[in-house]
């Protein structure tokens, strides 16, 4: 390797790259837009619950600014007033300056909407008002002034340099702190402001499209000859990695390669690839908090391969350097023709062999390379095959890292050749053990991402290469789970548990459901329906922490809305099939799949009784199950009876010697599974604490979603009551023989609140509002969610 930091030269940053616009090389509109208008949604609403009332610690935070020396608070009001006009003023003209109509108008399309969309607001959620005029001691919501301007701010950002861009944020942060001196502002109302700033400039950026701040190739050329490196022919890369631009081209030695995070590039931002990483797990085995940590350590994987004889690019230099500060990584590039390029008459046996030797010497220097296909290998002139980079590799590798390694390179072989090629030229690479060990790994969604893209019919070719590895191993591979299909019978069974149990419950109260709805703040209920959907998440986060190896948060979080439909129509026994069939299509055994799903269930009972031993123990969630109303009573002796009766019959059938035996017999060894994976799991922190808290995130989230439908009815309790009350109606649930704990757990929160001092009415509407959105819709988009997961292979 070759460094060169005496040749570096210092080049002076001018103000238009300071404090300029991005390259407007080309448009882009990303997903993350949408979760920045999640985001700025939830801010909307969790400022508009306390819009019309000032809490103790919001008026101390009032007052604590209203305190403030008297020249501080004159240039609080300067900012407030002119300081603002201002900067919206410098953000127009730059804008105009640039000559972008798409960045104009961005701009005033965002102030406009803020402008129109908080003077709406206002009128609903804002301060009454007597004779048009507002009533004194109620905050105003959303706080205008900093809406419009932080509207303009939040539009204008990804068309602004970075420093431009932290300029923007520590003067809107300068601002909100204004309000609060100067305007009679609170928390809330600035808090409104900026969750309706951010949405609205996030739908902008969505219709318009915003740039990415990618470095131009004269950027590029201007930074490598800092460091002393004269280009000849630079250009654009063919194949472009995420969260950078590559560049190619040559210099007096040969040819060169260079990648480059840019100092103003959005998809560079921490958030973004943090969002990507957790979501795709398509940006690398780990995350790196900013751009020099990301290039030091891709030049340390590809130092450490030059090292151990592996055939990749070499490190000529990387760092920081130009007048923007863009982050660059140099490297000689390896000769040769990609794989996907290559004739037929090329791919002979020794072409194969040659493969299979390069990834073994990376193997053996302890790195995994994480996304191996045809696109990311060369054939050089002297038959090695040489990797084109190490941008996803792993320096610490799990064993099931190795083997999806051997997996990609075995099905892309057999994409370039034939399976049976493939497969015979891993055989004498590979010992028989290592090949039965990547049986259970061929399967298309367990592949990598970028090797299941640049494959044609991955599904094919994998049960393919698969059919050629037991033929060769003589181990037959596990059968994938059957998912039955569910017929119109089961759908009218589950209606028809639904409307008993309605009608039930309505007997048993005797109340008038349309009078109790009539009384409902439909403001709440629309949080009631936001808050619903975020136990999934936990749920989904528990269910990473159960196995080993890492997966994509995408297809785990799905997986939890399809589990609403399929534990609705066919109980645990459905949701179970389903769980055990997903695992085993991103490679895992059935064994690991099943214990991987009880050990959720299983952490999932332990974070549930140790909630409900601390929310007694604590005091706040006294219960009194004397408190008597119309029907409740009954409710908890109902309840009390059913749980005894329950008890007692397991008790019983426990006892029976041939039952006892016969159901140690079936789940004996799945006890056994759960335990080793159990043990394995929990060994890894990382892992323990998404299993722990994903489980803690779950039931935490169902109980806002009990707050905010008491909410919804005038009433409220503490979460940790609710906490207490969620866990004893889902362990009751969860023990009743009815999918989903129909029926049961609705009696039981019932039981609960008014056992907790709600009347019946709110009660009861509470339930069936909170219920209406984590039970009986859900199984509708859950069904939409099972399609998505069949048509992408993975259940």
């Amino acid at each position: 390797m070759t460094t060169l930091p005496s040749r570096r030269t210092r080049v002076h940053a001018t103000w238009s790259a300071v404090f300029g616009v991005v390259p407007d090389k080309g448009l882009h509109r990303r997903p993350t837009e949408v979760l920045r208008i999640l985001g700025g949604l939830a801010l909307l609403a969790l400022g508009a619950l306390n819009a019309t009332r000032v809490g103790p610690l919001e008026q101390s935070v009032h007052d604590a600014v209203g305190h403030l020396p008297d020249p501080l608070l004159t240039g609080l009001r300067w900012i407030n007033t002119t300081g603002a006009v201002i900067a919206i003023a410098i953000v127009l003209i730059v804008a105009l300056i640039s000559r972008r109509p798409r960045f104009i108008a961005s701009v005033v399309l965002a102030g406009a909407a803020a402008l129109v969309v908080g003077r709406v607001l206002d009128s609903l959620i804002g301060a009454p008002t007597d004779g048009g005029h507002p009533l004194p001691g109620y905050p105003p919501f959303p706080s205008l002034r900093l809406a419009v301007v932080a509207a303009v701010f939040f539009a204008a950002t990804p068309e602004l340099t970075r420093p431009a861009r932290r300029l923007l944020t520590l003067l809107l942060g300068v601002i909100g702190v204004s309000l609060i001196a100067v305007t009679g502002g609170y928390p809330t109302g600035i808090l409104g402001a900026i969750g309706l700033a951010w949405t609205l400039a996030a739908i902008v950026h969505l219709v318009l499209g915003s740039p990415d701040g990618a470095p131009s190739t004269a950027a590029v050329a201007e930074d490598l000859r800092s460091l002393g490196i004269d280009t000849n022919d630079l250009r654009a890369a063919e194949d472009q990695l995420w969260g950078e631009t590559a560049f190619i081209g040559t210099d007096a030695d040969g040819p060169i390669r260079v990648a480059v995070i840019g100092r103003d590039a959005t998809n560079a931002q921490f958030l973004t690839k943090l969002v990507r990483f957790i979501w795709m797990k398509d940006s690398g085995p780990g995350i790196a908090a900013t751009r020099e940590q990301q290039i030091e350590h891709r030049a340390y994987l590809l130092m450490r391969a030059e090292r151990g004889g592996v055939p990749a690019p070499t490190v000529i230099d990387s760092g920081a350097v130009g007048s923007r500060g863009d982050v660059v990584l140099v490297l000689r590039d390896t000769n040769g023709v990609r794989l996907d390029d290559t004739d037929e008459g090329a791919r002979t046996d020794a072409f194969l062999d040659a493969a299979w030797r390069s990834l073994e010497r990376l193997h053996r220097v302890g790195i995994a390379h994480g996304s191996i296909s045809a696109r990311t290998l060369r054939l050089a002139q002297d038959g090695t095959v040489a990797f084109t980079d190490l941008a996803t590799a792993d320096a610490r590798p799990s064993p099931d890292a190795l083997r999806l390694d051997h997996v990609a390179l075995l099905v892309t072989l057999a994409d370039l050749t034939s399976a049976e090629r493939a497969v015979a030229s891993a055989r004498r690479a590979l010992d028989t053990d290592a090949l039965i060990a990547v049986q259970p790994l061929l399967e298309a969604t367990a592949l990598p991402r970028v090797t299941r893209r640049s494959i044609t019919d991955a599904k094919h070719l994998t049960a393919e290469v698969g059919q050629q590895v037991a033929s060769v191993t003589g181990v037959t591979p596990e059968k994938l789970t059957e998912l039955r299909r569910v017929t119109p019978a089961n759908i009218l069974l589950a209606a028809a548990t639904v409307l008993g149990f309605y009608l039930l419950l309505g007997q048993l109260t005797k109340i008038d459901f349309a009078t109790t709805f009539d009384q409902a703040e439909w403001g709440w209920v629309v949080v009631v329906a936001i808050l619903a959907q975020l136990p999934l998440f936990g749920t989904a986060m528990a269910l990473l922490g159960a196995v080993s190896r890492p997966l994509p948060l995408r297809p785990v979080f799905i997986l939890q809305f399809a589990n609403k439909f399929t534990g609705l129509v066919g109980g645990g026994v459905a949701t179970m099939a389903m769980l055990v069939r997903f695992f085993q299509k991103q490679g895992f055994s059935p064994a690991v799949a099943v214990s991987s799903s009880l050990m959720t269930s299983f952490a999932s009972g332990i974070v549930q009784f140790v909630l409900v031993g601390l929310g007694l123990l604590l005091g706040d969630a006294t219960i009194h199950l004397s408190h008597s109303g119309g029907g409740s009573s009954g409710l908890t002796e109902k309840l009390a009876i059913a749980l005894a009766a329950v008890l007692l019959v397991a008790i019983v059938l426990a006892l029976i010697p041939r039952f006892r035996h016969r159901l140690l017999g079936l789940i004996g060894p799945h006890l056994v599974a759960a335990r080793t994976n159990f043990t394995t799991v929990v060994s890894e922190p990382r892992k323990a604490v998404q299993l722990f808290a994903g489980n803690f995130i779950s039931q935490f989230c169902y109980a806002l979603v009990l707050w905010a439908a008491l909410h919804t009815y005038g009433e409220s309790l503490g979460i940790l009551q609710l906490i207490v009350i969620n866990s004893i109606a889902s362990i009751i649930g969860g023990i009743a023989p009815v999918p989903g704990g129909m029926g049961v757990i609705e009696a039981g929160l019932i039981a609960g609140f008014t056992a907790a001092g709600v009347p019946d009415q709110a009660a009861i509407a509470a339930t069936f509002t909170a219920r209406t959105f984590t039970a009986y819709l859900p199984p509708a988009w859950g069904w939409l969610a099972m399609e998505w997961m069949h048509r992408n292979d993975y259940i």
